[in-house]
């Protein structure tokens, strides 16, 4: 195998790791989801603000998680540039 074959190989296997990463990202960001569901099923109307604390704290992972999937999105399409050099 050539140096660029392997190089080629190299990239179509970094590829395939990112999409398993975004999928993984993907089905945490469904079971964040889920977790804001059931706090706020156990909690709301708590009278000591419970439920508005974890909420912010569910909305501030969810949002760390989809900039962490779009930086890897991101990384994939750069990676398919260098392939098509």
């Amino acid at each position: 195998m050539s140096m660029v074959q392997q190089m080629i190989s190299a990239i179509v296997n970094a590829q395939r790791q990112i999409d398993d990463q975004i999928m993984k990202l993907r089905s945490y960001l469904s079971e964040i989801e889920k977790t804001s569901a059931r706090v706020h099923n156990a909690l709301e109307g708590s009278t000591l603000d419970y439920e508005s604390r974890m909420q912010a704290q569910l909305a501030r992972t969810r949002q760390q998680v989809e900039e962490s999937i779009g930086r890897l999105q991101d990384a994939k399409e750069k990676l398919q540039r260098v392939r098509m050099i």
